[in-house]
């Protein structure tokens, strides 16, 4: 490699090795919760069982079975958190590449990267083992080949078309939401009145649907069961808002915090448009980004109010990326460098800040359900049981101590948290109790796991515990230990 082109990818090689070293921290030491523990339950099943589960859940199963592959390598939690890890870094790769093809601006795309590196929302989408840095990989390979088309950028276009089209199912295979950010390209087409392109782009989408048909057919179902046990609230200007903060800083973040976010969050997008705005938006490239900025979430807070809310920020992460692209883009002029590198730091400061909080953070869902499981292990008596108040803690703390006597109480039937369906129960072999009374028969002594955020709930309604309140009155509490805010109480028949 000569000394120009070593000079050229030097940049793009150290936000990498800076994107790799942020997701490599506290890999082993961050804990996991529930999401986390069904995609490992689940992804240890055969093939025709992740099948039978992922039909009955709200998700696709692709991921399950790239997990259930990546488990040939081992089970321990870092190394299944490689995964997407890989996938993270891919991602900071083709940012760095869709931005120099969309703008042919290096130092844009170098600062997209950047962006991309450093934020929390996608360091924390790198570390869990669930589908969204996937689904933001499958997202992004489908602009990338929507962008080559756009420009013009290949001889032979077939190729960006096949890469397109299978991109788009495979995206569908990652996540039901993404057929919003998959709309961003018809919209541009629309508004450009291209209808040759868009009546191509529209065979090519005909065709991901056809490659994505088997699993489609089980979509209406798990439609009726989002209608049914979906616990995210309607979307209005506070969800808009918390929506930008998560793309700067992730949430939730310290308390003393949260000004430095939201100041982020509200200065880094105001100067962007202003800057934008004062250009015309004359750039093609800008254009394109801005649609895909900002369709798909207003589609998906549109379809909240059509049907149950779906307006989540990991189900629109190609915005952010697109986000990142356009600061790159106006972070990168050099007519005015030194405010732009004043921009560039309200952005970089407040997300280098947010991530100490990140890789500690062990509260309710993410509680300190390893300690825990360590504790029982060494404590639990042959014939105890271990008795979860609900799947919140039974899940991962299965993961981290399979060989304990645990079960776990049943949702209400019929409320929002009724969300484990029998057939993913069946398909991972993990049922609930029927009662208090069936979990804990002919046990001598009794170890029940609970959170203490749930106490509080009852005491807001003016009542206790019921659980506890019953193992109270018939058993005999013995000892108590805590783990920030999840508790373990020993009890012992009367």
């Amino acid at each position: 490699m000569n000394k120009r082109a070593e000079q050229r990818t030097a940049p793009l090689v150290a936000i990498l090795g800076l994107g790799l070293l942020l997701r490599l921290i506290a890999l082993r030491t961050r804990g996991i919760w529930y999401d986390d523990a069904f995609s490992i339950l689940l992804s240890r099943r055969e093939v025709t069982r992740i099948v039978a589960g992922t039909a009955a859940d709200t998700m696709p199963p692709l991921y399950y079975f790239l997990l259930h592959a990546w488990m040939g390598l081992g089970t321990g939690i870092p190394t299944l958190r490689l995964l997407n890890v890989l996938l993270s870094l891919g991602i900071i790769a083709l940012t760095y590449r869709a931005t120099f093809s969309l703008l042919e601006n290096r130092r844009a795309a170098l600062w997209a990267a950047l962006f991309a590196a450093v934020s929390p929302f996608h360091i924390y989408h790198a570390q869990e083992l669930r589908m969204y840095g996937l689904l933001c990989a499958n997202l992004l390979l489908y602009l990338y080949f929507f962008i080559r088309i756009y420009l013009r950028l290949d001889r032979q276009g077939w190729f960006s078309w096949i890469g397109l089209t299978v991109a788009g199912a495979l995206a569908m295979y990652s996540h039901n939401l993404a057929l919003f950010s998959l709309l961003g390209a018809d919209f541009l087409l629309l508004l450009k009145r291209r209808w040759r392109l868009l009546g191509r782009l529209l065979l090519a989408h005909a065709l991901s649907f056809l490659l994505a048909a088997p699993w489609l057919v089980m979509v209406p179902g798990q439609v009726a069961k989002i209608q049914r046990a979906f616990w995210t609230p309607r979307p209005g200007l506070l969800e808009l808002v918390q929506t930008l903060v998560v793309f700067h800083t992730n949430l939730p973040v310290p308390r003393w915090m949260l000004p430095i976010s939201l100041a982020g969050a509200m200065l880094f997008p105001t100067f962007v448009v202003y800057e934008l705005v004062r250009r015309r938006w004359r750039h093609l490239g800008v254009q394109l980004l801005a649609v895909f900025s900002l369709l798909p979430p207003a589609l998906t807070f549109a379809a909240s109010y059509l049907m149950r809310p779906l307006f989540v920020p990991r189900g629109i992460i190609l915005s952010s990326l697109t986000y990142y692209m356009l600061g790159g883009h106006v972070v990168s002029d050099q007519h005015r460098r030194w405010t732009h590198a004043v921009l560039a730091l309200i952005f970089v400061i407040p997300a280098l800040l947010a991530l100490p909080s990140h890789y500690t953070f062990d509260e309710f869902p993410r509680s300190r359900f390893e300690q825990a499981a360590a504790f029982l292990r060494a404590h639990v008596h042959p014939g105890d049981v271990v008795l979860h108040d609900n799947k919140l803690s039974y899940f991962p703390m299965h993961c981290y101590a399979p060989e304990l006597p645990q079960v776990f109480l049943p949702d209400e039937p019929g409320s929002h948290n009724d969300t484990l369906a029998r057939a993913s129960q069946d398909a991972m072999a993990v049922w609930p109790v029927k009662d208090l009374q069936t979990g804990t028969e002919g046990a001598p002594r009794l170890w029940f796991v609970f959170f203490t955020r749930a106490v509080e709930e009852y005491a807001a309604m003016g009542t206790p515990h019921p659980v506890l309140a019953e193992l109270r009155q018939e058993w005999r509490q013995m000892n108590q230990a805590t783990f920030g805010d999840l508790e373990v109480i020993l009890f012992e028949r009367r």
